[in-house]
């Protein structure tokens, strides 16, 4: 391959084309296109990457590698890039066929910014190499190798003869089209080519003739895992074992009783799990898929897959090792190695075999590479064209790297469901020097903590997580020191690897209760359903980006809630009329509606949250109790007025539909209030003593609260004389704890 004056001076090129129609200075300085945005790189300048095109070239590179410098080749792998490409004509020969290498150096100097160039230049004259190139350092510290290879998305297809033209002039080879994305065209740099995959690919998007272009940088070490052994699954029932706090879980065995899952595949990207492992087998479809070979079946390419499908569908009940969150969900392997051979074209890939290949949910224990337009088109197409058009829930760990605004690929899209960590006492998990309230942190080798930020949705558990392990000494446990004695299980899985899964499981006991939902009806319901645990530590505030209940910066929603969540899914298409029984525990939310009555027969708790809409009436039934504390609202709209399923700050259309049975809890205490309607002030009355009061608007906004100094204060005199028009809602507290809600019409 020929090079001009490699990275050290500004080269103008020109390339003398009326079809091209541009004029492009290319720049020294390293980046590359995302989502039209420059996003910076600088080299690592004691690596280097090298793409290789035979056999004989790699033992011919080989042997005379140690003669230029005192670099040591310490990665060298066969390049599955071509994987899954279809060739655009018939004349070209077999791209499953072509063998080609991807090869890196690293040595333990860093060489200047003038003799890393020239090194680089000299490698690049070799005949035995097609580029030498740089390995790259992100902005967030992630490195990624170049390769020969660049992607290229056209906006139409008639676009196809532009970079026909263009990759001649540019002595580039067109490769051919993704299978699953054909819009998306992969090209090489040839021995005639004078610049690097990274250049070319900002040169054509720069053009503006292409929607997107990229270079298919070589991903490394994207797992989200820490290998930590305690014991015990408390994410499932929590009772405090170990120093955890009690109920801090996900609610599972109550969930169990309306769901396990059996109708719902999820599919499991990741290194590859063992499908004959016998707490997973009778739970495994399929042969899986590869992603890394572009081909089947999947292979077991490391330890962390295995793990990670335990936690979502490993059997129960068959007197062996541990129970999966659903238990009897379909399990699909995909497989990819999160090593230096590793591109976002074979990840896309994976995403997009497995929505094709029938996968409900696609969970996903990895992140932290640098974004890339070619894989969140495949997401987009899960999304948007998984199920039948319903769409796949896509599930991201936020990362393990305490990154405010989390890592991607679980940034990329709001509509993926973003997973962070806690420990067994609901404390985000990390490190002790960086969250030193964790009552069962990280070990100080592993990553510093749970990710957070506007992009997180929702926590589960990522400390000290019992699961399946590769079989054998193959897996983190290896010799039963410290762990389960039984070597085919570990306790000590961990990190946002292991809290993903727990919401993929979720996902599918919520698609088995009602398969037809929409991914974004899923992803509401999880985050409707989510427990706000810990509020001695953790804030809970409204937020206009977040729609679906108050949220934290630290744990989003919450922490997610098995059996809540089947709940929501149960009554989520509406019925004609609902009796809810199901007590709402502190910290939970539970938002209703029916097409015509709802009738509450439960306890609403403290610090708990409910919201019952009906087309006609909402009567509140004998054991029906709101806890002082709690926040209980009744409407009267049903379900055709409403988008979303979200009940913040709705009207009323019917005041006196809203209605409590004799004998309820709320009735017991009889209000009086006279005149209702008033113009000015109005009168309350009743028979026990009152702690306080307080009145608020149609919208939920407070207009006056007032707390008495006496211990048998049964009356008082509101002024509503200043008040506008409209509808009010008094709420009175008890001695007693007891709350009850009445409404006020102003004149």
């Amino acid at each position: 391959m020929k090079y001009i004056n490699y990275f050290t001076t500004v080269i103008l090129l020109v390339v003398m084309s009326s079809t091209m129609g541009y004029s492009q200075e290319l720049s020294k300085d390293e980046y590359y296109y995302y989502k039209g945005q420059k996003l910076k790189l600088s080299k690592n300048k004691s690596a280097m990457a090298f793409s290789i095109e035979s056999a004989t070239d790699l033992a011919n590179f080989r042997s005379s590698f140690r003669s230029f410098s005192s670099f040591q080749l310490t990665e060298i792998l066969t390049d599955q890039t071509k994987k899954g490409i279809i060739a655009l004509h018939s004349k070209k020969k077999s791209n499953e066929t072509d063998l080609s290498y991807y090869v890196e150096a690293k040595s333990s100097i860093t060489l200047s910014e003038k003799e890393y160039d020239r090194l680089v230049k000299r490698y690049n004259e070799t005949s035995n190499v097609l580029v030498a190139s740089p390995i790259y350092i992100t902005e967030n510290g992630t490195e990624i190798g170049l390769t020969n290879y660049l992607y290229v998305q056209l906006k139409d297809k008639s676009d196809l003869q532009i970079l026909y033209k263009q990759a001649a002039d540019l002595n580039l080879d067109i490769i051919g089209y993704n299978q699953y994305m054909p819009d998306w065209i992969t090209l090489s740099v040839t021995e005639e080519s004078e610049y690097t995959a990274l250049e070319y690919a900002n040169l054509l998007f720069e053009t503006g003739n292409f929607e997107a272009s990229e270079p298919a940088f070589m991903l490394k070490n994207l797992l989200q895992s820490n290998d930590t052994y305690f014991d015990d699954q408390w994410m499932l029932d929590n009772t405090g074992q170990n120093g955890g706090v009690a109920t801090i879980d996900a609610d599972a065995e109550q969930a169990w009783l309306t769901t396990t899952g059996d109708s719902v595949n999820v599919a499991v990207l990741d290194q590859g799990f063992e499908m004959d492992h016998p707490d997973l087998q009778p739970n495994v479809i399929g042969t899986g898929f590869d992603a890394q070979s572009n081909s089947t079946p999947s292979v077991v390419r490391g330890n962390h897959g295995t793990p990670c499908a335990g936690i979502i569908g490993a059997v129960k009940d068959n007197n062996a090792g541990i129970a999966g969150i659903a238990p009897d969900a379909n399990l699909i392997s995909i497989s990819i190695a999160f090593d230096a051979g590793t591109t976002y074209q074979m990840l896309a890939n994976g995403i997009n075999w497995g929505w094709q290949n029938g996968a409900d949910v696609i969970s996903n224990s990895w992140g932290g590479g640098n974004p890339s337009s070619i894989f969140d088109n495949s997401i987009n197409n899960a999304l948007n064209n998984g199920r039948g058009g319903l769409g796949t829930i896509i599930v991201f760990s936020s990362g393990n790297d305490n990154i405010d605004g989390a890592q991607y690929p679980s940034n990329s899209n709001p509509r993926i469901l973003c997973v962070g960590a806690i420990d067994r006492c609901g404390i985000r998990s990390g490190r002790i020097d960086i969250i030193p309230e964790s009552c069962d942190p990280w070990v100080p080798e592993s990553r510093p903590g749970s990710s957070f930020g506007l992009p997180l949705d929702v926590v589960a558990g990522g400390s000290s997580i019992s699961s399946t392990d590769r079989q054998g000494s193959s897996g983190y446990n290896v010799s039963g020191f410290e762990d389960y004695s039984n070597i085919d299980y570990t306790d000590g899985f961990g990190g946002t690897s292991a809290a993903c899964p727990y919401v993929a499981g979720i996902a599918a006991l919520i698609l088995d209760t009602n398969p037809d939902l929409t991914v974004d009806e899923v992803n509401t319901i999880i985050e409707q359903s989510a427990q706000k645990i810990r509020t001695d530590n953790y804030t809970y505030t409204n937020s206009s980006n977040r729609p679906n209940g108050i949220w934290n910066n630290e744990l989003g929603y919450g922490l997610v809630n098995a059996n809540q969540a089947v709940t929501l899914a149960g009554n989520f298409g509406c019925p004609q009329d609902l009796t809810i029984t199901q007590n709402v525990n502190s910290g939970q939310t539970d938002l209703q509606e029916a097409e015509n009555s709802i009738r509450a027969i439960n306890i609403i708790s403290n610090n708990s949250t409910a919201a019952y809409d009906a087309g006609d009436v909402v009567i509140m039934r004998p054991g029906f109790h709101a806890r002082e504390g709690s926040d209980f609202r009744a409407f009267i709209e049903g379900c055709s007025t409403r988008n979303s399923k979200s009940f913040v700050r709705q009207e009323f259309s019917g005041y006196d539909q809203i209605l409590t049975e004799n004998n309820t809890d709320v009735i017991e205490k009889t209000i009086r209030l006279a005149p209702n309607p008033t113009s000015d002030k109005i009168q309350l009355r009743t028979e026990y003593p009152i702690i306080s009061w307080e009145i608020n608007n149609q919208y939920g906004f407070s207009q006056m609260k007032e707390s008495v100094n006496s211990n048998n204060i049964t009356e008082a005199s509101l002024n509503l004389s200043d008040y506008p028009t409209g509808i009010y809602f008094l709420k009175v507290f008890f001695s007693d704890g007891d709350i009850v809600t009445k409404t006020i019409i102003k004149e």
